[in-house]
């Protein structure tokens, strides 16, 4: 095994938590910040496989998953603060 199968595996482990926390978590917070290191997680594991096969569209999905991540957790993070999105 390489570095990079190393890698997806430990990717893998700390998916565990996430998953946890998502289903467990005592506050909407915290189960969005774990939503939010499960899509990192994901997006890290698409970039090394990615790299792994030597294809660009699991990068492409990447990025598109990342942005969306992104969107996402900033219009929670401003409906949970200010009660609406807009």
């Amino acid at each position: 095994m390489n570095l990079l199968e190393y890698s997806l595996i430990f990717m893998v482990i700390t998916f565990i938590p996430c998953i946890y926390r998502v289903i467990k978590g005592p506050t909407i917070p915290d189960r969005v910040v774990a939503l939010d290191a499960m899509t990192t997680v994901i997006v890290v594991m698409l970039g090394i496989y990615s790299f792994v096969k030597e294809s660009v569209f699991f990068m492409d999905v990447a990025l598109v998953l990342a942005i969306i991540s992104f969107v996402g957790t900033v219009t929670i993070a401003k409906y949970l603060d200010e009660g609406v999105v807009f």
